[in-house]
């Protein structure tokens, strides 16, 4: 296996397989273990380093498995100030981020020193109003940006640097992602207590910042 680069500008022989924790932009200070208890090495990939494990074989999807792949990022994330998770069961024959270095520099930016909140949102979806083109692509871009959630959002302004809305369908109506600053979980959730809202609303976390990577890496 090689472990790529700049597009090849540089070479590293390794021994396959290595499972992919996480992106940064600098190795971790300190020795972190991977979900098999291997030591987590640093790959440089331009100004990019990926984070991957030495494994005997390409972890089975079981639940053990990705709990354990998720503890491993959990450890990487309180290493490393900036960090992007990668899906469970990446497996790199090579390591090259050349074509999207920018992007990923830039969501790396985005989550330094700081973490992901999610709330589940429950209630009655909105009937999406069918009297004309104009008005039914309203109706669902309102029901996607879910305005009954707007006083919460007036509430937690002060705490939340990103957010990302994932919609559903059936009574869980959308998942809300919040990146906040690193230990503003507490006050995040007093915040929220204090709002009455028409729908319920289920918070989980602080967890590392898995719905702020770049599509390719979740």
């Amino acid at each position: 296996m090689r472990i790529r680069s700049r597009a090849g500008a540089r070479e590293e022989e390794v021994s396959p397989p290595l499972n992919v924790y996480a992106l940064s932009d600098a190795p971790p200070p300190v020795e972190v273990r991977g979900a098999q208890g291997e030591a987590v090495r640093a790959l440089p990939a331009g100004s990019l380093f990926a984070l991957a494990g030495e494994v005997d074989q390409r972890p089975d999807l079981t639940a053990d498995a990705v709990r354990a792949h998720d503890a491993a990022v959990r450890r990487l994330a309180v290493a490393c100030p900036a960090l992007l998770p990668v899906r469970f069961g990446s497996i790199a024959d090579e390591v090259d981020f050349s074509e999207r270095e920018a992007e990923l520099l830039e969501a790396l930016e985005l989550v330094r020193d700081r973490e992901q909140m999610t709330l589940r949102v429950y209630g009655e979806p909105e009937q999406a109003d069918r009297g004309s083109g104009t008005a039914y692509l309203e109706s669902l871009r309102r029901s996607r940006s879910i305005p009954a959630l707007d006083p919460l959002r007036a509430a937690l302004a002060p705490l939340v640097r990103a957010e990302r809305t994932e919609p559903h369908e059936g009574p869980l109506i959308a998942s809300v992602y919040h990146l906040i600053d690193r230990g503003s979980a507490p006050e995040y959730l007093r915040a929220l207590a204090g709002v009455a809202l028409a729908v319920r609303v289920a918070p989980t976390g602080p967890w590392p910042a898995w719905s702020f990577a770049p599509e390719p890496l979740r």
